[in-house]
């Protein structure tokens, strides 16, 4: 059975261009679940060359998980992070006014 959580992922750290996202970057997101709102924190470390992007992400600085399947397209850059074995989320995040807007999806 699938999952799907939609989520707005607001991230702190405003970028100029599109060019290149490699940085640290910090922010949190809102969700609900089961009817319930919540908001949880996120870091992302990535690292962009050309089009495709590495790194990792988590709740924290301290606490992250390898994602995979990166890349930028125009003012879009996606990424996946497995959960588990079972449980991958993936992230579109698009560039308006130098400031990255997405969601998440779990499933």
């Amino acid at each position: 059975m699938k999952f799907f959580l939609m989520a707005l992922l607001e991230l702190t750290l405003p970028l100029c261009a599109v060019a290149d996202v490699t940085g640290n970057w910090s922010g949190s997101f809102e969700f609900t679940q089961d009817g319930e709102a919540h908001t949880e924190t996120a870091y992302l470390i990535l690292k962009q060359e050309g089009a495709a992007v590495t790194g990792s992400g988590g709740p924290s600085e301290e606490n992250q998980m390898a994602i995979r399947n990166g890349k930028v397209d125009g003012s879009k850059l996606t990424f996946e992070i497995a959960l588990d074995e079972n449980r991958v989320m993936s992230f579109v995040f698009q560039f308006r006014r130098g400031q990255p807007h997405g969601q998440r999806q779990r499933t």
